[in-house]
């Protein structure tokens, strides 16, 4: 009964990790559509999720502890731990096919944020180069050649009395 209320919430967290990956492609969408307002929608939108996954996070720490406990096995510290120490080999052939799942999903969302980052540092330095275009520095805005200063005699006064 504890293994199987177990995998329903590795089931969940396979499902909102599948929701969050949905949500990081709709992000890139937009980031290249330049609609901000609907990337503020799915971001927060995936801070839903997030925080939904971290509630199911401490509820499969939890239940994973319960069921060691209860059926006098060591806490198991990995997956791979977990699915040694279940005896039912129908649950957890079905276990390991929804952790191997989950653990897609995660990594594709991995890339797929990865590439939301590049797109937003690039937007950045676009911007950047764009701002720097409006606004020339102090130096580009005088006229002459830039060794200008440099050419000027250094020891020599301004009123030379010896006339």
């Amino acid at each position: 009964m504890a293994l199987q209320a177990l995998f329903q919430t590795i089931e969940k967290l396979h499902k909102l990790h599948r929701s969050l990956l949905e949500i990081s492609r709709l992000k890139t969408d937009h980031l290249k559509a330049n609609e901000m307002d609907s990337l503020q929608k799915q971001l927060l939108a995936e801070k839903k999720h997030v925080q939904a996954v971290v509630q199911l996070e401490n509820l499969r720490i939890t239940q994973t502890e319960s069921w060691a406990v209860s059926a006098g096995f060591p806490v198991p510290g990995t997956v791979t731990e977990l699915l040694e120490l279940i005896t039912d080999d129908e649950l957890a052939g079905q276990l390991e096919q929804e952790l191997i799942g989950l653990t897609e999903a995660v990594t594709e969302l991995k890339k797929q944020e990865a590439l939301n980052q590049q797109l937003l540092e690039q937007s950045m330095q676009f911007v950047q180069i764009s701002l720097d275009m409006l606004a020339p520095s102090i130096q580009s805005l005088n006229y002459g050649t830039p060794n200008q200063d440099q050419q000027r005699p250094q020891n020599r006064a301004l009123f030379d009395s010896k006339v």
